[in-house]
């Protein structure tokens, strides 16, 4: 025990001093009245604990006390530690009960965890199973470092090391760490298994293109043989390569090219060979598709009078390399191209320019029937473009083709008229340059219009504002399987005469491409396409989304896929951009197996859409039989490191017989401030007390 003040400063020898006179005043002076000494007594007992208190006085108690230490046990409960030669399951589970059994006899404390995906204490609860998907050995590390290690000997760990969840295994500041001693499970030589990791494939291509597919194959355990690598579809070999393969975890690439023959989703099918004592054949074949998009569009211009128009329609298709189109004129003695060929040829879209006329109006009201037939049964789309010179009770049978109507209109709209785009336009194209639509919207001259169409049943793209009220300028809508539009200005070319030396020069371009796209069905259906990299995956494997946009003009660099798992959001990661390739690429793991969903969502400054929806299937817990081996390098440095020791499993009993019972002495130290001790305060407050009743009673208060 220890005696010890922290204050002995000048105010408390001023009170010494003061004091002292007091009571030699009092001695001389007053001590010697009888009635008032106990008073005087009391008085000076306060004043002294009072200036005691001022040295702030405290005692000071070492007290030694004893603790049991207590060891951590981590059990691997991944299925890699199910799949070793040796030891088999049944000898695996009864070989760490008997470790358990052993320290518990030697009266040791300990503390038994399991880890795969995670942490837990069920082992002494029954769960006696090796199925985790995963190993994370990082969160075992965490656990001794944060919580396990504070009041314990050390830890002992069985695994066979395959950490392939979470941090690798730490080889780095380690000596802050108690004991790690480590019980190795299985064989140092890998488990043979020859798998498919990644396929690099576009996700569409242009019929006639060439595509190049990069198939990583990986190769573990000792393989001493070739591998053949085919590619079919359809049950039709497309390629085949042989490659000697690389062992120990190597990774080998290899290329096909194919060039698609067809439109639509190819489907196509990669394989490996299987090899002798091969751990896992599930990974040596994967499935992918290709979207195949066709590589030319045609498309028929009827023209009644040839106008001021037509020569800009026919800018704005040569404006696309894979457009080819006829060219049907009337003229008084027949068409400029006969037809029959028109009749005969299967067309992408037809357009009508300034047509029908009153010339050619008795005809093609005697062809209404058989161009519908002609439409419907090639999926053709159809675009009308008025002019001036229009029948327009003819027009109107063919807007009926659309389910669209002239509407008796209650205003005069036979004049120019300032125009701008609807908000339909943003949603039905959303990655168009916001700038350049803008300055659509907002700085186009007035344009002509004589014809006012009931949009019911349609989508308006761009509106006349007359008088307050809103007249169709450009209408699209869709009858399945045909898609439709309606320009209703017969003044198209003032837009680019009176823009070619503004910002918006291109403005015919801008307006049209993506409505033509979306006519012709450029992406059949579709502006963007995504696909997962395989067709299948395995727990904790890393799943790569890959995309391409079908016109570069709609482009968003902003996006994330949004993971599910029935139908509920389980993770989101963000979508990349590759402007020289010209592909979205984004990441996450396959955490969880089944069946897992994904929706790509892109942004603009103002909206977000979903542009894409699929699933990937994953294979449970699969990916852990890809490293069946004991990764002795590491578990055996961690244990080096920390003071430890390494043990094969045939040699675990060594090392519970040289682990005993650990106590830790620790001094505990008792801090008694006076000034904060309840009894002592109480002390003085009762000498106050007594001093207080005496001086009443004397009458001297």
């Amino acid at each position: 025990m220890q005696f010890t003040y922290l204050n002995s400063g000048h105010l408390f020898w001023i009170l010494i001093l003061l004091f002292g006179i007091l009571l030699f005043h009092l001695y001389r002076n007053i001590f010697h009245y009888i009635e008032i000494k106990k008073i005087i007594l009391f008085r000076l007992l306060s004043f002294s604990i009072l200036i005691f208190l001022i040295l702030d006085p405290r005692f000071i108690f070492h007290i030694s006390k004893k603790q049991d230490l207590s060891w951590n046990l981590y059990i691997d409960k991944s299925l890699s530690m199910a799949y070793h030669s040796k030891p088999s399951l049944g000898s695996l589970i009864s070989g760490i009960d008997q470790i358990i059994n052993k320290i518990n006899e030697k009266k040791i404390n300990s503390t038994i965890f399991r880890f795969g995906t995670d942490l837990d204490t069920n082992w002494i609860y029954g769960e006696k199973k090796f199925l985790d998907g995963s190993t994370n050995l990082g969160i075992v590390m965490d656990h001794i470092k944060y919580k396990g290690d504070t009041k314990s000997a050390g830890s002992i760990i069985i695994t066979d090391g395959q950490a392939n969840l979470g941090r690798e295994i730490p080889l780095e500041n380690l000596d802050q760490y108690k004991p790690i001693h480590i019980i190795g499970v299985g064989n140092i030589v890998p488990f043979v298994d020859v798998a498919i990791q990644s396929i690099d494939a576009p996700p569409v291509i242009i019929k006639g293109d060439n595509a190049e597919i990069i198939v990583s194959i990986t190769c573990n355990g000792d393989i001493d043989q070739k591998l053949n690598i085919t590619l079919s579809s359809d049950e039709k070999l497309l390629g085949s390569k042989v490659i000697s393969a690389s062992a120990n975890g190597s990774l080998d690439k290899v290329r096909f090219m194919v060039t698609p023959d067809q439109t639509g989703k190819m489907e196509y099918r990669l394989k490996v060979n299987a090899i002798a004592d091969e751990v896992n054949i599930l990974n040596n074949r994967q499935n992918f598709s290709i979207q195949v998009l066709k590589d030319i569009y045609r498309i028929a211009i009827i023209t009644g009078v040839p106008n001021f128009n037509t020569q800009f329609l026919k800018n704005i298709i040569n404006d696309n390399a894979k457009v080819e189109f006829d060219h049907f004129v009337y003229r008084s003695n027949g068409y400029s191209n006969s037809l029959k060929n028109f009749w005969d040829t299967k067309y992408d879209l037809i357009i009508f320019d300034n047509h029908p006329i009153m010339n050619n109006a008795e005809e093609w009201q005697s062809y209404l029937r058989i161009f519908a037939k002609k439409i419907l049964s090639q999926k053709t789309s159809l675009v009308l473009f008025p002019g001036y010179d229009i029948e327009k009770e003819v027009f109107e049978s063919y807007l009926k083709l659309m389910d669209l109507n002239y509407k008796e209109s209650i205003i005069n709209i036979g004049d120019e008229y300032k125009w701008s785009l609807t908000k339909d336009w943003e949603s039905f194209f959303p990655f168009i340059d916001t700038k350049i639509i803008n300055n659509i919207s907002n700085n186009q001259p007035p344009i002509y219009t004589n014809l006012d169409i009931d949009p019911v049943n349609s989508q308006v793209l761009a509106n006349f504002s007359i008088s307050e009220m809103d007249v169709p300028l450009l209408l699209i809508s869709e009858k399945s399987p045909l898609r439709f539009g309606v320009w209703t200005s017969p003044d198209l070319n003032k837009l680019y005469y009176k823009n070619q030396n503004g910002d918006s020069s291109s403005i015919l371009n801008t307006l049209f491409r993506p409505v033509f796209s979306w006519l012709i069905r450029t992406g059949e259906e579709k502006n963007f396409y995504f696909r997962v990299g395989k067709n299948s995956y395995q727990q904790g494997e890393r799943i790569t989304v890959i995309g391409k946009p079908i016109n570069h003009s709609e482009i968003s660099k902003e996006g994330y896929i949004h993971i599910y798992k029935n139908d509920s959001l389980i993770n989101s990661k963000q979508l990349y951009f590759d402007n020289e390739k010209g592909i979205y690429t984004g990441n996450f793991w396959a955490s969880k197996s089944g069946i897992l969903n994904y929706e790509i969502e892109l942004f603009n400054k103002k909206n977000s859409i979903i542009v894409s929806r699929g699933e990937v299937r994953v294979q449970e817990s699969q990916i852990e039989l890809n490293n069946i081996f004991l990764n002795k390098f590491r578990l055996q440095k961690l244990a080096d490191l920390t003071n430890g020791s390494f043990r094969y499993w045939d040699e675990r009993l060594s090392l519970v017989n040289n682990i005993n019972p650990e106590i830790e002495k620790t001094m505990v130290n008792y801090n008694i401030v006076l000034k904060e001790n309840k009894w002592l305060i109480i002390f003085l407050i009762l000498v106050i007390t007594i001093d207080w009743i005496l001086r009443k009673r004397y009458g001297i208060l």
